[in-house]
């Protein structure tokens, strides 16, 4: 059965700065082990230009719960220093298109080190070149390889096209991640699972930059082997207010930016 991922500190955290309160971050914490969610990522570990505590994740002071904790690093900030041997995480490696033979020896480094790793691909269709991925021999060393739909401007089809890619040059454990400016999250994540994804992700109420994210409870009471109360407790106690907060979701300048497949700054621009 497909893994889900819960992205809600990490990837919503870019609209406050990953600046949480610890009760919050708790509090999803249980609720996604209580659902049975898989993964629980926490923030970035970011070597420069670190925000709010999220943002570096030092502190894995948290309730007890059942989900594996994940950080994600970006390639382009990563320093080995940053993450010390025995820590009780896994590593998602994020990589543009032109840094993934930088993103690849960073896995093998962190794995070297005891980490388990995702490498993760940012903006799947800009990759124009799959012979680095095809001919690296350590493919194995993942726990999955993700493809993101950065700007949400995929369908069915393109997550299609892109799982069947990573699968013929070897890739046995592909995961999904969506952004919603289209809102095609929910039909594109359903597309991959039936493909036979090994994870995709989501986030609590959708949060996220722009158009926001898979909203994990539309995910969850889709699938019914799921209890959804747990994440309709947490949205009513924290969500909603951060949503009229940072007012994330669909609108016209989210549609704009899923047509054209660019950065959400860009329109603003």
């Amino acid at each position: 059965m497909v893994k889900i991922l819960d992205c809600t500190i990490r990837d919503g955290g870019h609209l406050c700065e990953w600046d949480f309160k610890k009760q919050l971050v708790d509090d999803a914490y249980i609720t996604a082990s209580k659902t049975g969610i898989d993964y629980f990522e926490i923030g970035y570990r970011m070597h420069k230009n670190s925000k709010g505590i999220y943002s570096v994740c030092p502190d894995y002071i948290l309730p007890k719960g059942s989900c594996r904790l994940v950080v994600m690093v970006n390639a382009s900030d990563f320093d080995i220093n940053d993450f010390k041997t025995g820590e009780p995480i896994m590593v998602r490696v994020a990589c543009h298109h032109d840094e993934i033979s930088e993103g690849i020896k960073i896995c093998e480094l962190l794995k070297a080190k005891g980490f388990d790793v995702f490498l993760h691909l940012m903006n799947a269709d800009l990759i124009e070149n799959f012979s680095g991925l095809k001919k690296w021999c350590n493919k194995k060393i993942l726990e999955s390889i993700y493809f993101a739909d950065s700007f949400g401007s995929f369908g069915p089809d393109k997550v299609e096209y892109y799982f069947k890619k990573l699968q013929d040059i070897g890739f046995e454990k592909i995961s999904f991640h969506g952004h919603n400016n289209l809102q095609l999250a929910f039909a594109n994540s359903i597309k991959a699972i039936e493909l036979g994804a090994y994870s995709v992700d989501g986030t609590a109420y959708g949060m996220g930059r722009g158009a926001g994210n898979l909203p994990l409870e539309l995910l969850i009471g889709y699938m019914k082997n799921y209890d959804i109360s747990y994440y309709v407790i947490l949205i009513e106690k924290y969500f909603c207010e951060l949503n009229a907060k940072y007012n994330w979701g669909y609108n016209l300048s989210t549609l704009q930016t899923g047509l054209k497949n660019i950065h959400p700054s860009k329109i603003s621009a």
